[in-house]
């Protein structure tokens, strides 16, 4: 299991689903990430706007929409943050951090911590 407690990284989740949402929170706190969480997209983009964040780790596809289409907005506000998209959807690009659905907790861990150290390769990943 990883644990960086000296971490001072910032990562910012959207997922319209509180369970998901709560469980990759207490993760990643636990494993010393600094977390925010929002459950719908305007609370995301708020919450962006208010303070950087080194990540955003976003499910795909929301009740009322895809968080995707945020990401020109996103570009603006924040192109020095690295994203993970998530769904239980593969999507057909290959160009972006992806997270298949259901994961194990140790392979949002991995994925993030190599994608925060330039590591990761774009692409499904968790494997």
């Amino acid at each position: 299991m990883l644990h960086y407690n000296d971490m001072n990284e910032k990562i910012l989740v959207l997922d319209d689903e509180p369970l998901i949402l709560k469980t990759i929170e207490r993760a990643l706190v636990k494993t010393g990430y600094a977390v925010r969480v929002a459950g719908e997209a305007e609370e995301f983009m708020r919450l962006l706007d208010e303070e950087s964040s080194d990540l955003l780790l976003m499910d795909i596809n929301l009740e009322g929409g895809r968080s995707d289409a945020l990401m020109g907005r996103i570009a603006e506000m924040a192109p020095e943050a690295k994203v993970i998209f998530m769904s239980g959807l593969i999507p057909v690009r290959d160009d972006i951090y992806f997270l298949e659905k259901p994961f194990t907790i140790e392979d949002l861990r991995k994925l993030i911590r190599n994608v925060l150290d330039g590591i990761a390769t774009p692409g499904k990943s968790g494997d």
